[in-house]
C-alpha cells in the first residue's frame, strides 16, 4: 500500500497509464457539503495541528520549491483554485514575491479565517479570497500568470473540471503548479476505499492519470513526478499526535478517547 505526493507543472510527454482511477464508492459521502463540514469542524484544527497554519505536505518550503521550479515569482499574479485559509498564497506573496494573489475557496470559516490571518499581516492589498465552488470562479478568461494549488484539487469529483477552469483561466504561456495526493503502488481496492472515506476524497488519480489530464487541456507538461514528501510527513505527523501533542489533539476532539485513538489508527493506516 502507498499514497504519495504528485508535484507537476504545466508548459514532457508522459505514457498514458491503463489502470483505472480510484473512486470512493459512496459519492455522496465526499461531495462538496460533505468537504465543508469536514474543513468547519475539530479536522481543520488538527490539521494545522500537525501541519501548521499552511495545510498541506511541506507547507511553505514545499510551495517554495514548486514557485522556484517553475519560475514563478516577482512581476505575476497569480490565482488559487481551492485556497483553504491562504497559507500557500501568503508565502507566495511574502516569500516568493508574487505580486498579487487571489484564491477561491468553498468553505466560508476557512475563508473568514483567511481573510483574518491575512489582513494581520499586512497582505490583504495583495491576497483576496472568493468564497465559490472552484468551479464557479467568475474570473476572466486568461486572467492570471499562474494557476496554483496545493494538496487540494483531490476534493474534485472530475479532476479534469479544475484542470480545465486553470486553462481557462491562466494566459497563454502562463503556467499551472500544483500536488496533489495520488495513488502509489500496491494500493488496494479495500484500502483505497477506506483511505478515500477518511479524507473525504472522491477520487485518486495515478501521476500518469494527472499527466493525461493536463495534456487533455493542451498543457506541455514539464514536469510530474512523486514528490518523495509524504511518508516523511505522515511519519512526522504520527510523531506529533502520540508523542509531542497529546494533550493539543485531545483537547481538540473534546477529550474523546475513542475520537482520539480512532486518530492515530487513521494516520498509522496512511
Amino acid at each position: 500500500m502507498m499514497f504519495v505526493q504528485i508535484v507537476a507543472w504545466a508548459l514532457l510527454s508522459t505514457l498514458w497509464c491503463s489502470s483505472a482511477m480510484k473512486i470512493l464508492a459512496n459519492q455522496e459521502a465526499a461531495n462538496a457539503e460533505a468537504v465543508a463540514k469536514c474543513y468547519s469542524g475539530p479536522e481543520q484544527n488538527v490539521w494545522e495541528l500537525v501541519m501548521g497554519k499552511q495545510i498541506d505536505i511541506g507547507a511553505a518550503s514545499s510551495t517554495l520549491e514548486l514557485a522556484q521550479r517553475a519560475h514563478v515569482g516577482p512581476g505575476m499574479k497569480g490565482v488559487e483554485l481551492n485556497s483553504n485559509n491562504g497559507g500557500g498564497m501568503r508565502t507566495l506573496v511574502r516569500l516568493a514575491g508574487v505580486d498579487s494573489m487571489i484564491g477561491v475557496e468553498l468553505t466560508k470559516s476557512v475563508v473568514e479565517t483567511g481573510r483574518k490571518r491575512t489582513e494581520e499581516e499586512g497582505l490583504s492589498n495583495k491576497i483576496k479570497f472568493i468564497n465559490k465552488n472552484s468551479l464557479e470562479n467568475g474570473l476572466p478568461d486568461a486572467s492570471a500568470d499562474f494557476v496554483y494549488s496545493k494538496d487540494a484539487w483531490c476534493y474534485m469529483p472530475d479532476k479534469q473540471q479544475i484542470i480545465d477552469q486553470a486553462a481557462r483561466i491562466v494566459k497563454p504561456g502562463g503556467k499551472v503548479m500544483f500536488t496533489d495526493w495520488i495513488e502509489g503502488e500496491g494500493l488496494s481496492d479495500p484500502e483505497a476505499q477506506r483511505f478515500l472515506s477518511l479524507m473525504t476524497f472522491p477520487a485518486i488519480p495515478t501521476v500518469e492519470e494527472y499527466a493525461q489530464m493536463l495534456k487533455k487541456a493542451n498543457f506541455e507538461v514539464e514536469i510530474a513526478e512523486n514528490s518523495g514528501r509524504f511518508s516523511p510527513a505522515m511519519n512526522s505527523y504520527v510523531h506529533m499526535l502520540k508523542r509531542q501533542a497529546v494533550y493539543d489533539a485531545k483537547k481538540l476532539l473534546g477529550w474523546d478517547e475513542e475520537a482520539y485513538d480512532k486518530l492515530i489508527s487513521d494516520f498509522e493506516f496512511m
